[in-house]
């Protein structure tokens, strides 16, 4: 039994990788890997950040979107996943929010001119990511890209050489560190700084009594900057303020699916031999997932962390590939509607009256026929992400001076503040210092008893009705 569920683990979690469900097929270390690698801003007055951008004509803006295609891969382990139409209804989406902006006065009066491709998951590699990079950038010459499902390295620096806005929507935990090395071209539209995460989390599983009668806390986490630098600034003192005297850190390899099952599963039996009975999971990475398909989740009595950055979806759509008791207990915070919930498991309304542009963006997709065969919010999650970041997009450039240059796009960005409200972020804004846009996090806990009108097996994940306020300070 448990080697079979290893072997099928083993290989839907490659596939996730290739999809970018969880995260890419790479070596990502994510640490300051972009021009200004040091930690320095690399949008300093008077260079290439104050020429005016590429891609923008006196009419039109060229706009790139890179669309993660799983198609036959998919098809062929057999992964369970939430259909959202593929590579083709995606295209028609985008294509509609496209010609919804340009018929509503362009972006700065501009009309956007998309380039869409496919990033397609079995040839994921540095190279792939790099040639993609300079058909865009390139070929196309475009201003920015609305991308997901970019874990390798070497992406961002690319886009960065060629000074392109990236309007990122990959689960990659990236702290404000990394946002300055990168400024003024990384965004992330929907997602919350790292850094502010993990202080927003702590706390919160203190108050949840998660950590109550704990005999030790181990902490996974990639072999990253990021991470490194979470755990030092911030988890490691926060254990010593509330008293917790035996912990360990262990940084998992994730290179590649081998050196990711071997370190993760040697985490698990360090925590084992340990005598650690709690376990943080950061930074996503596909590190949950693969550690709680070995044979070491079986032997540990553990209660986990879980996030969006950890692919909640995958924990209740394929069971049979993790030990089924490690989701008892689990509890931590979100910050994707559409990623942490199921449409049976909430009471969240889709489209929320709270964030107006969840509704917006799926009245213009299905107007046009680019609805998702499902009309669940998981199932819009794709083409939300990709709606919210052109809608982000005009927002911006309605307010840039007409002569765009990178750093005056980042001004104009800051200058929205609250007036853009999110389509997939519980909670947003974009103030003086913010490259990431998500302010309000929901609690997630695991229900073992309930159960979901299109699941076979019992379980789900709870999200609580109300926002957590992420913490800055």
């Amino acid at each position: 039994m448990q080697s079979s569920r290893l072997t099928i683990a083993r290989s839907l979690i490659a596939l996730l990788a290739c999809a970018a469900l969880v995260a890419g097929c790479s070596s990502s270390n994510n640490s300051s890997s972009g021009a200004a690698g040091s930690g320095g801003d690399a949008s300093a007055a008077g260079g290439p950040a104050d020429q005016p951008s590429p891609g923008v004509s006196a009419d039109t803006v060229n706009v790139g979107y890179l669309v993660v295609d799983i198609g036959e891969i998919a098809k062929n382990l057999g992964f369970k996943n939430v259909e959202d139409g593929g590579f083709d209804v995606t295209t028609k989406g985008i294509q509609a929010v496209v010609n919804y902006v340009n018929t509503n006065g362009g972006a700065g009066g501009r009309k956007l001119n998309p380039i869409i491709k496919p990033y397609t998951g079995q040839l994921d590699s540095p190279e792939y990511a790099e040639a993609q990079c300079r058909a865009f950038t390139q070929d196309a010459e475009i201003f920015a890209i609305a991308m997901d499902g970019q874990f390798q390295n070497n992406a961002r620096p690319c886009y960065q050489s060629a000074r392109a806005i990236m309007l990122d929507q990959t689960y990659l935990p990236l702290d404000q560190q990394e946002y300055q090395a990168y400024s003024p071209y990384l965004w992330s539209t929907s997602l919350p700084p790292f850094d502010s995460y993990v202080k927003t989390l702590l706390p919160n599983l203190k108050a949840a009594g998660w950590f109550d009668g704990a005999q030790g806390v181990a902490v996974i986490a990639p072999d990253a900057a990021v991470s490194r630098r979470a755990i030092d600034t911030i988890v490691t003192p926060y254990l010593q303020s509330i008293g917790v005297t035996k912990s360990a850190n262990f940084f998992i390899d994730v290179s590649n699916i081998g050196t990711l099952g071997a370190t993760s599963s040697a985490a698990l039996a360090g925590a084992k031999n340990q005598g650690l009975d709690r376990v943080i999971a950061l930074g996503g990475e596909r590190i949950e997932a693969v550690a709680l398909s070995s044979t070491e989740a079986e032997e540990l009595t553990a209660k986990y962390t879980i996030s969006s950055y950890d692919n909640p979806a995958f924990f209740v759509d394929n069971p049979e590939t993790i030990v089924g008791k490690s989701r008892i207990g689990m509890l931590g915070l979100g910050f994707s509607p559409s990623s942490d919930n199921r449409s049976d498991s909430s009471t969240l309304p889709f489209p929320d009256p709270a964030r107006p542009n969840e509704g917006v963006c799926k009245q213009i997709v299905d107007a046009a026929g680019a609805n998702p065969p499902e009309g669940n919010r998981e199932n819009y999650r794709i083409i939300l992400q990709f709606c919210d970041a052109t809608l982000l997009l005009k927002a911006a450039l309605d307010k840039a001076p007409k002569n765009v240059t990178p750093n005056a796009f980042k001004d104009a960005m800051w200058s929205l503040g609250t007036t853009y409200s999110s389509a997939v972020a519980y909670g947003s804004s974009w103030n003086q210092g913010q490259y990431a846009g998500a302010t309000a996090l929901r609690q997630i806990t695991w229900d073992d008893t309930c159960t979901l009108k299109d699941r076979t097996t019992k379980g789900c994940y709870r999200v609580a009705p109300v926002d957590t306020p992420l913490l800055t300070n």
